[in-house]
């Protein structure tokens, strides 16, 4: 599946129709060509005009995006470029075509050109299959172009390939997440790990590895706090503790220190209302639960006493009745000498 996903479709985006065989693609919407977008191809005028009212919504997103990176990304885009510049060097010393590939790619992802840099990253996935680092970065092409459901798997795929607890394995994980609880990946297939406890677990994992990473600082505190939020219903979510909602604050405010500040400052100021509500609920219950125990309690003493004096009772009745069969017995026994003696004497 990740291998057809890794080609760029042919088909028409609103009829699904194959461009003729003379052809190798349809026309693409003009104003994702103007923007470096991944294509979006159209087989006519009629289609094209059908499906613009979809379409404008993704390229009214795409303007709020660029906005949002203008303001907050050029931070990343310089070390992008940096990251670009020195494997270059690298590539260029060792002779490394993959490397060579890579570099152009980065530096294609850096400039905002996601149409060429999502070409170049499906062709190093085509010959370099196995390596991790070209479906990651076409996860984050996608993902900037709003192409959730088709980041998803790339960004899975890298997740895979990467190892276990590292750094890279960490931040694809996170994005894998970031893309999969949006409305776009409603029917994407999700993960196994794509449950309550499995996303608890990821998460404080992910943080652990990589703690200054804006999309795992993110995730784990989407993960303790969704129940909470708009977006509650993406997996059964089991109640949360003050705790761990005070966590999640705790997390947001650390990938607010990276980017979109006031974004995720409100979050975590939520977080902190919604922990300070449950904590005075959770101080509620469990003086409930003490002074219920201590109900308990008492009555079990009371009980226990009661049974304690019955026993006792029981106990003295049984010694007075054994004191009697013993006067009793000594009674009777006197009785009985008496008579003796007395029979001898007459004989």
């Amino acid at each position: 599946m990740l291998g057809s996903m890794a080609e760029p479709s042919l088909l028409c985006v609103n009829c699904a129709q194959p461009p003729p065989a003379h052809r190798r693609t349809w026309d693409r919407c003009v104003r994702c060509a103007e923007l470096n977008l991944p294509s979006t191809y159209y087989c006519g005028q009629e289609c094209m005009n059908a499906h613009w009212p979809k379409h404008r919504v993704y390229h009214n997103e795409q303007k709020r995006l660029a906005k949002q990176l203008s303001e907050g990304g050029q931070p990343e885009r310089t070390r992008v470029v940096a990251e670009a510049e020195a494997l270059a060097r690298r590539a260029e010393l060792a002779g490394d075509e993959y490397l060579k590939r890579t570099a152009a790619g980065l530096a294609l992802n850096a400039k905002g050109d996601y149409h060429a840099a999502a070409k170049a990253w499906r062709k190093i996935i085509k010959e370099w299959p196995d390596r991790p680092t070209p479906y990651d970065n076409l996860g984050i092409v996608l993902h900037r172009a709003s192409l959730y459901a088709e980041a998803a798997p790339m960004y899975l795929k890298a997740m895979e390939l990467y190892e276990d607890g590292t750094k890279a394995w960490a931040e694809s994980a996170a994005a894998a997440f970031d893309v999969l609880k949006h409305t776009a990946c409603c029917e994407v297939p999700k993960p196994e790990w794509w449950n309550d406890k499995g996303l608890k677990a990821l998460s404080a994992w992910v943080v652990a590895v990589a703690p200054d990473g804006i999309q795992p600082c993110s995730m784990r505190g989407f993960v303790l706090s969704c129940r909470y939020g708009l977006s509650a219903g993406l997996w059964n979510v089991e109640p949360r503790t003050a705790a761990e909602i005070k966590e999640a604050a705790t997390w947001y405010r650390h990938a607010a220190r990276e980017s979109s500040k006031e974004l995720f400052e409100t979050w975590a100021s939520q977080c902190d209302k919604i922990a300070g509500q449950l904590l005075t609920k959770e101080e509620i219950d469990a003086a409930s639960a003490r002074a219920a125990e201590e109900i308990e309690a008492e009555k079990a003493r009371v009980a226990a006493e009661a049974k304690a004096k019955a026993a006792a009772e029981e106990l003295l009745a049984e010694e007075e009745k054994e004191k009697q069969q013993a006067v009793s017995n000594t009674t009777g026994g006197k009785a009985k000498q008496g008579k003796g003696k007395k029979g001898k004497r007459q004989g």
